[in-house]
């Protein structure tokens, strides 16, 4: 086996200093400000140009707000029952009614309603003035209209069935959901969801765009809250678990041959954004060495000569880490060119491989078929990934078949999932790579026997960025969403590379080989365990909870 590497080792130090001393900035959907909100009831929320207007359903009140100091620069009667959706155009207030289902255009100078029409549908919550053009939120669909007459011009899915509110920033749609306490940063032709933010309360009732930020009043904080959208941080770590995770590996020999020459590598944990080593990894045997492979993958190494029949041959490690969940809100527009791409990256993670075959007469016409002329990284790399789970079924029946493969048959694993995207970005001219994990399955006390990988894109401006296109591959816009950019933190990141690593070949977490001297039946097991550490940062004592002796897992 090779050795470490010098120029990858220092390539690999170099970049885990550089994320461990990063200069701290305010993330997308940070809280930078709030406001007392002098409504008890508030359903919607507006921007005339220099204050913001506020809705309460349950007394008919409109309310004029200094965002300075939350003062009431002005009170007056809704022109409805049950205001709701409430925005500002055209020098005119628009108020949709819940009770009776119209939308009206008040001049707030006068007080008059200047014009009125149906909502597309019932239950309008939401409405957000576009230019010429105004958007409403009713029943789990976003429509656009005329604001002359309502007449519909388009409309799509809501990113969830409970969607609430609106506001537009000039290029976006914002939608919050109470459900699930989110907002969505939306495209508004096709309904897209771009990006995800949290709200900042359990209640979000009412959305406006104002001077660049977000403005969000939650009902059950009673306060209106000033969220940063545009700042220098890329992303947002949130939700950190702190726990103690255990990976066994053994090989079962059942005879009646030997097991000869068996060398296992494991891939080393490492800090990164979203995750923190506690304490160094610690083995139940010493390894014989510890390598880099040319993708930067620490790993350790392990060796028997022989496994007679009837025996076993096994090794752990444990670690103490924090992980937590990382969450990117990309914009399109500010996503560089591809020829900012720099030439190392570009010319490592767009490479070939036997598992990509990106050069095969399929691939090369289905990703001019995908990308068509788009020349934007991002728009190229979501195309693919909305094409990858809109063409894939989820199915795990072991191997890691090649892209052109698994796409005319349509079902895939995790891996192959991966591996599909990968391709299809990198015959696209696009960097991409995989990373391989240890997975929290259910509780904080759990056993993974699955593990999970997902792919990795480069995107000019902000780096790497996570791509699952397993777990979008759902029903609903928000949850398509959480496949880009996102990752929860349910995951200890053991491995990441480019494929055929010198020494995990296109496998993550572990990697064996052996030879056998006459015929042997052979089992192996890897296996992850997960548990909770306490305030003082111990793991629960007692013994780690074993699997049966003789599971077989495949890994996904």
């Amino acid at each position: 086996m090779r050795v470490i590497k010098n120029n990858y080792a220092c390539l690999f130090v170099a970049t885990m200093l550089l994320l461990s001393s990063r200069v701290s900035f305010a993330a997308p959907g940070d809280v930078v400000g709030s406001i007392a909100c002098p409504s008890a009831y508030p359903s919607g929320l507006a921007w005339d140009g220099s204050r913001l207007l506020l809705a309460d359903w349950r007394t008919s009140k409109l309310w004029q707000i200094d965002p300075r100091d939350g003062s009431v620069t002005r009170e007056w009667d809704a022109p409805t029952l049950k205001p709701h959706g409430l925005t500002f155009g055209q020098g005119l207030v628009w108020v949709s009614d819940d009770h009776t289902g119209l939308i009206q255009a008040l001049d707030p100078e006068r007080g008059v309603v200047e014009r009125a029409f149906m909502a597309p549908a019932e239950q309008a919550t939401g409405l957000a003035f576009a230019e010429e053009t105004l958007f409403v939120l009713a029943g789990g669909k976003v429509y656009e209209v005329l604001p002359e007459d309502g007449t519909i011009l388009r409309y799509f899915d809501a990113p969830e069935p409970s969607a609430r509110c609106l506001a537009f920033d000039g290029h976006y749609l914002w939608v919050s959901d109470r459900i699930k306490n989110e907002i969505y940063m939306v495209e508004p032709r096709e309904g897209k969801v771009i990006g995800i933010v949290a709200a900042p309360g359990p209640y979000p009732a009412g959305l406006t765009w104002a001077d660049g930020f977000l403005w969000n009043v939650d009902l059950q904080k009673g306060s209106i809250y000033k969220l940063v959208i545009h700042d220098d941080e890329m992303f947002q770590v949130f939700d950190t678990r702190r726990a103690r995770v255990e990976y066994t590996w053994a090989l079962n020999n059942y005879g009646p041959g030997t097991v000869m020459d068996l060398r296992v590598n494991v891939g080393l944990p490492v800090d990164l954004p979203e995750q923190k080593l506690l304490g160094a990894v610690a083995f139940s045997r010493e390894p014989a060495n510890r390598v880099v492979d040319q993708w930067g993958q620490p790993c350790a190494t392990f060796g028997w000569e022989t496994v007679p029949a009837g025996s076993k041959a096994s090794l752990d490690y444990h670690v103490d880490v924090e992980v937590s969940a990382i969450r990117y809100l990309i914009m399109p527009e500010r996503t560089r060119t591809l020829d900012a791409i720099p030439d190392e990256i570009r010319t490592r993670y767009t490479a070939n491989g036997s598992r990509y075959r990106i050069d095969s007469p399929f691939m090369q016409d289905k990703v001019r078929e995908i990308v068509g002329d788009e020349k934007n990284p991002y728009w190229i790399a979501r195309k693919i990934y909305d094409f990858v789970i809109g063409s894939l079924e989820y199915q795990m029946v072991g191997g890691w078949d090649v892209p052109e493969v698994v796409l005319k048959r349509g079902t895939g694993s995790c891996s192959e999932y991966t591996y599909t995207f990968i391709a299809l970005c990198r015959a696209a001219g696009l960097p991409a790579r995989y990373q391989g994990s240890i997975v929290v399955r259910g509780d904080d006390a759990s056993i993974d026997e699955a593990f999970h990988r997902w792919a990795q894109v480069y995107l000019p401006g902000y780096g790497w960025v996570p791509v699952d296109a397993n777990r979008g591959d759902k029903p609903s816009p928000a949850d398509q969403a959480r496949g880009f950019g996102e990752l929860a933190n349910r995951f200890l990141i053991t491995t990441q590379g480019g494929g055929d690593s010198d020494f995990l070949a296109w496998s993550y977490n572990s990697f064996s080989k052996y030879k056998t001297q006459g015929y042997s039946k052979v089992e192996e097991d890897t296996v992850g365990f997960w548990r909770p550490l306490d305030e003082q940062g111990n793991a629960p004592s007692g013994e780690t909870e074993q699997p049966g002796e003789c599971s077989t897992v495949t890994t996904k």
